[in-house]
C-alpha cells in the first residue's frame, strides 16, 4: 500500500512529491529497507521500474528540449545568413553613394563648372 500511495503522490508518512526509492517506501510503511531489499523482491523490482520511469520521462523531456533549441538554432542561423545578405547590400549601396558624393563635391568645386538656380517650382 505505501508505494501506491507514493505512486499516486499522496502519501501519508513521508513529504508529497518524494521519489519512490526503497527508503521512502520503507519509510512510508514503517518497514526497514533491509527487510524490502530482503524479503520483498518484487517490490525491489518495481520501485526500479519507477525509478527507471523517472530516468526515462527526464531524458524524454530534455530530449524534447534539445530539439527545441535545435530547431531555434537553425532559426538563428537562417536569420543571420539573411541580416549579412542585408548589411552586404547595404555597405554596396553606401559606397556606391560615396563615390557619387565625391564625384560630385568634384565637379561643385570645379572652376568650370557654374551652378545655376532654377525658378521655384509652383
Amino acid at each position: 500500500m505505501a508505494i501506491v500511495r507514493l505512486e499516486k503522490g499522496q502519501p501519508k508518512l513521508v513529504e508529497k512529491g518524494r521519489k519512490v526509492s526503497v527508503a521512502a517506501v520503507a519509510e512510508e510503511a514503517g518497514v526497514s529497507r533491509a527487510l524490502i531489499h530482503k524479503d520483498y523482491p518484487d517490490l525491489m523490482e518495481r520501485i526500479r521500474g519507477n525509478a527507471n520511469k523517472a530516468i526515462q520521462s527526464q531524458r524524454d523531456e530534455k530530449h524534447l528540449q534539445l530539439k527545441q533549441e535545435r530547431f531555434k538554432n537553425r532559426q538563428l542561423r537562417s536569420k543571420i545568413v539573411d541580416l549579412t545578405e542585408q548589411r552586404n547590400a547595404l555597405a554596396s549601396k553606401n559606397a556606391t553613394l560615396a563615390l557619387e558624393n565625391r564625384r560630385l563635391l568634384a565637379i561643385l568645386e570645379s572652376k568650370n563648372v557654374k551652378v545655376f538656380r532654377g525658378k521655384p517650382s509652383e
